[in-house]
């Protein structure tokens, strides 16, 4: 037992951060005593003494956060007022949200199970607990928290709507619809509502759906930041009845409505990039091991969004072992905090220390996810930006890199209404064409830095010679080929992406020309992607 006084010291300490108005650290030293003597009056009394003046400053500074996107600096502000006042069940929820926003799914889950464990038939808990266990592949134990949550009050919309993208995401698009329908009647001014129910849908002339968002666009107003989701819902349902001209009009408006209500700047998105570089120069020695090592195998697929991730996979997961996992932000919460310390460093470089902190900051991070499997997958596109850093902290993990025909991934990317702000690039034509050439600049630079850790798959090439391409897919992945990869569209796992639907079809060709639909129309996109050399 630690003597008296340290305890004493500890104390002395949370008294003074106290004082201060540093309420996460005193919080924090108050806990750590009473984690260690449960019995001790005098951290206990602290404790209830921050509650009256802590609550009211910290719920108020996590607000502003969260209107400024500052999820972080949000859920640690609301995880120390959750603890504060175990008893609201709106705080340990907003904390569960904040978890969600940053794709931290199983802290999400602990956070809404906290809520649960007081009020069992929370609806806002149960909601919360249904989307984290659909974000970490637990599809049933989502569907029974939200059967759970159906029909209790103030909730029935929201529990509709995340049974709808549960049904879409095992791939029921026929239950998907009904629930999506449901939740439109109970909320007919929810423009996400919207936007869900009509990629569950196949347009005729007699859909009624269409009039009904019509309707919704003319009391919301074209022009509303809010109006958005329709302006993409109209898109599709107009694309499927072929009237192409204002179906395109729809989409322009769309992509206009939500750059501006993201406020993306390509600069700022390019920083990291760059520091990335500089913080990578010289290539980095073979790996000494290629298996094994604490927790699951990972198998990273990356690239661009909308080049073949969630298809590839899918073709990964029908290998004996692999759990596919979806788009995670484990890598990105790592390397995010890593970069952060570094850069308020005097000197601007990596350790070997920081690389085996990151390397176990991120195999624990996914090893919550992997189910118990050997070998997981998480294909977040974006991670293609941190190649360096897996490589140099993960030496078992491999490396998949998809390329795919520019012009189609840049209609993709464009026709597409993307959840959160992490592709707040795909919104303009020069946005886009900037950011493709970010991206093959970084990759050439990561294939000098980690030379043999990176796997090409040509998108055309996978789709022209399935077995082929799959066969060395296998090689790279480190997996035992079989006929299964040939049959992707035969898994049972949930996918989450907006290629849920693509995904469950054989492998299909033709799918790189799409955009020739509305080629007159993408003459900006067209003069965008050629000025950048990308075409």
């Amino acid at each position: 037992m630690p003597p008296r006084q340290s305890t004493d010291k500890t104390l002395g300490r949370a008294r003074q951060a106290a004082r201060a108005g540093d309420w996460i650290t005193a919080q924090a030293l108050y806990q750590t005593i009473l984690d260690r003597f449960p019995g001790n009056r005098p951290a206990r009394q602290g404790l209830e003494a921050l509650r009256p003046a802590a609550l009211p400053d910290l719920l108020k500074a996590a607000q502003a956060a969260q209107s400024a996107g500052r999820w972080a600096e949000a859920a640690r502000g609301l995880a120390t007022a959750a603890a504060l006042a175990p008893d609201l069940p709106e705080v340990g929820l907003a904390l569960a949200a904040c978890e969600l926003e940053m794709g931290r799914a199983p802290a999400a889950l602990r956070a809404a199970e906290t809520v649960l464990e007081r009020a069992p038939e929370h609806p806002g808990a149960l909601n919360v607990k249904g989307r984290a266990l659909r974000e970490m592949g637990r599809v049933a134990e989502a569907e029974a928290s939200l059967q759970a949550a159906l029909g209790l009050a103030g909730a029935e919309a929201r529990t509709l709507d995340n049974l709808g993208l549960l049904a879409r995401a095992r791939g029921d698009r026929a239950a998907a619809e009904g629930y999506f329908r449901r939740a439109v009647a109970q909320a007919p001014e929810n423009a996400a509502l919207h936007r869900n129910l009509a990629h569950a849908i196949t347009y005729t002339e007699a859909e009624p759906h269409l009039a009904q968002m019509r309707a919704c666009l003319a009391r919301i107003g074209a022009g509303d930041p809010g109006a958005a989701p329709l302006h993409f819902a109209l898109f599709k349902a107009l694309d499927d009845l072929d009237r192409r001209d204002e179906a395109f009009a729809h989409l322009e408006a769309g992509n206009r409505l939500t750059r501006a209500a993201l406020g993306y700047d390509f600069q700022t998105d390019a920083v990291p990039y760059a520091v990335s570089k500089a913080l990578f120069q010289a290539p980095l020695p073979a790996p000494e091991r290629t298996e094994g090592g604490a927790g699951p195998r990972p198998i990273f697929v990356t690239g661009l969004p909308r080049t073949g991730t969630t298809l590839t996979e899918r073709i990964l997961s029908r290998a004996e072992g692999v759990q596919p996992c979806g788009e995670l932000t484990v890598v990105q919460v790592a390397v995010g905090r890593l970069l952060r310390e570094v850069m308020a460093r005097e000197t601007k470089a990596l350790s070997e220390t920081d690389l085996g902190a990151l390397g176990d900051e991120i195999r624990a991070g996914l090893a919550e996810y992997s189910g118990g499997r050997p070998v997981l997958v998480d294909k977040m596109p974006l991670n293609f930006r941190w190649i360096g850093y897996i490589c140099a902290a993960l030496p078992e993990a491999r490396i998949v890199h998809l390329n795919r025909d520019p012009v189609a991934v840049a209609w993709s990317l464009w026709r597409h209404s993307f959840a959160g702000a992490g592709n707040g690039f795909a919104y303009d034509p020069a946005d886009i064409a900037r950011f493709m050439v970010l991206h093959r600049d970084l990759m050439a630079h990561w294939r000098g830095v980690c030379p043999g850790r990176i796997f090409d798959l040509d998108y055309a090439e996978l789709v022209a010679d399935p077995e082929g391409a799959t066969r060395a897919l296998a090689a790279a992945a480190g997996l035992d080929w079989t006929e299964d990869w040939l049959a992707p569209e035969r898994g049972t796992g949930a996918v989450l992406t907006a290629s849920s639907d693509q995904v469950r079809r054989p492998i299909y060709r033709g799918s790189d020309e799409g955009w020739r639909r509305y080629e007159a129309q993408l003459a900006p996109l067209s003069s965008a992607l050629s000025a950048a050399g990308l075409i």
